[in-house]
C-alpha cells in the first residue's frame, strides 16, 4: 500500500504537511525504502462499542541509508485519534542523537513532543553551539506555545534540554499555534538535524560501541514503557500492538 493511496498525504489528515515535509527532505539525501512487513505497513480496523464502531487506519512509512539505520513514520487516523510518530535511528558510526516526534491528537487535547533525543550523556553528544541554537528555537517557540508539565526524572533522561513539549486543548486557538509556530519549529529542527547528521564524521570503534549500547537502552525502555501502548491496544488489540512495538517500532537494528 503506497502512501499516495491513503489519507495521510491529504489535508484531511491533521499532520499531512509534517509528513510531506519529512518525506521530501529525506528524499534529498538519497534514502532508500525500508521494507516493512505487510502486516505493519497498512492496517484498517474498528474500535469502540458495538453500537458505535469507528474506523481507524494505520500506515507506516520507512527509509534507510548509510547514515540512518532506520527512519520511520507511524501515521494513524480515526475520528478520535490522529497521530504522527516519527523516529530517526542514526548509524552508531556517527555520534548523533535520535530525532523523535510525537504529535498526538487525542479526543480532548493535542500532545506535542519534538526533540534531538540523546543516546549518550548530553555533554558527550551535543556540541555547545548546537545546543545553544536549539535552545534559542525552543525558547522562541515556548514564548508563544505553553510548555506542558515538567517530565519525571525517569522520562526526562531520554530527552535533551531543547525538547519541545506541549499539551494543547483541542480548540481553534491551538490549531493556529500548531500551524503558525509548531510547523516552522519542526522544519527548523529537522533541517538542522539532517545537516548535522550528513556532515558528521565517523567516530572510533570504542565510541561506536558506547553509542550502540546507548541506543539499545533507549529502544528497550520504549519497548517496555511506550506511552502509546494503551491507545494502540484500544485501536488495534493486544496481539497486534505488542508485535508492532517489539518487532517494528523499537526494533534494535545493527
Amino acid at each position: 500500500m503506497h502512501n499516495q493511496t491513503t489519507i495521510f498525504l491529504n489535508k484531511e489528515w491533521r499532520w499531512s504537511k509534517f509528513q510531506k515535509y519529512i518525506m521530501s527532505n529525506l528524499d534529498q539525501y538519497n534514502c532508500q525504502e525500508y521494507k516493512i512487513p505487510s502486516e505493519y505497513s497498512y492496517m484498517e480496523s474498528k474500535y469502540g462499542s458495538k453500537n458505535e464502531n469507528k474506523n481507524v487506519i494505520l500506515y507506516t512509512w520507512a527509509v534507510k541509508n548509510e547514515r540512518i539505520n532506520f527512519c520511520r513514520s507511524v501515521c494513524i487516523n480515526s475520528p478520535s485519534y490522529c497521530v504522527l510518530n516519527f523516529l530517526i535511528i542514526p548509524s552508531s558510526k556517527y555520534n548523533i542523537p535520535f530525532f523523535g516526534i510525537d504529535f498526538v491528537s487525542l479526543p480532548n487535547y493535542h500532545l506535542l513532543v519534538l526533540d534531538f533525543q540523546p543516546s549518550l550523556n548530553i555533554n558527550k553528544q551535543f556540541d555547545k553551539d548546537l545546543l545553544k541554537q536549539l535552545s534559542k528555537i525552543k525558547n522562541d517557540f515556548h514564548q508563544n506555545v505553553p510548555m506542558a508539565a515538567k517530565m519525571s526524572v525517569k522520562i526526562a533522561k531520554f530527552f535533551s534540554p531543547a525538547v519541545i513539549w506541549s499539551k494543547l486543548p483541542k480548540e481553534e486557538k491551538s490549531e493556529k499555534l500548531i500551524n503558525n509556530h509548531l510547523f516552522p519549529t519542526f522544519q527548523k529542527y529537522l533541517d538542522i538535524y539532517l545537516n548535522v547528521l550528513f556532515n558528521a564524521k565517523k567516530v572510533d570503534f570504542e565510541i561506536q560501541k558506547e553509542l550502540s549500547k546507548g541506543q539499545n537502552n533507549y529502544l528497550e525502555y520504549r519497548k517496555s514503557k511506550d506511552p502509546a501502548r494503551p491507545m494502540l491496544k484500544a485501536l488495534f488489540g493486544h496481539t497486534f500492538t505488542e508485535s508492532f512495538i517489539n518487532n517494528l517500532l523499537f526494533k534494535i537494528t545493527k
